[in-house]
């Protein structure tokens, strides 16, 4: 319980604080998977933010309405794909990054630098098991 209590108040903390950049937090991921990593099918974006692509579906339409992403079919599979960073996005993602590590920094700042260290290997160790699970 108390792991789902933080994991709300967190997740309205940074609802907050993207909302001040008319963003949401999925909206966000998506921004900062494809800012991180560039172009990717829909496909990997999913799997990459563990979400069905019929979800992912709708968070890039309301990026497309907003102008800061594209869709772009593959040059060599007309089935597959792109989602990219317009200029907009691009310019959006690079001034959210400070905003979001400012928030993360602000949720974790009751533990001193060790303990977020110990917290972070401690979540690694559990997303990694979990993959392996999922897979």
């Amino acid at each position: 319980m108390r792991f789902l209590r933080f994991n709300l108040s967190s997740h309205k903390k940074m609802e907050s604080d993207l909302g001040k950049v008319d963003l949401t937090p999925p909206q966000f991921y998506v921004l900062a998977t494809i800012g991180y990593a560039g172009s990717l099918p829909f496909g990997e974006i999913g799997a990459k933010m563990m979400v069905t692509v019929s979800n992912l579906t709708g968070i890039v339409d309301r990026l497309e309405q907003k102008k800061l992403v594209l869709r772009k079919r593959d040059a060599t599979d007309r089935r597959v794909v792109h989602v990219a960073l317009t200029d907009k996005g691009a310019n959006l993602y690079k001034t959210t990054i400070p905003l979001f590590e400012r928030s993360i920094s602000e949720i974790f700042s009751s533990l001193d630098l060790p303990r977020q260290k110990e917290l972070s290997a401690l979540l690694r160790t559990l997303n990694h098991a979990n993959l392996t699970v999922l897979r």
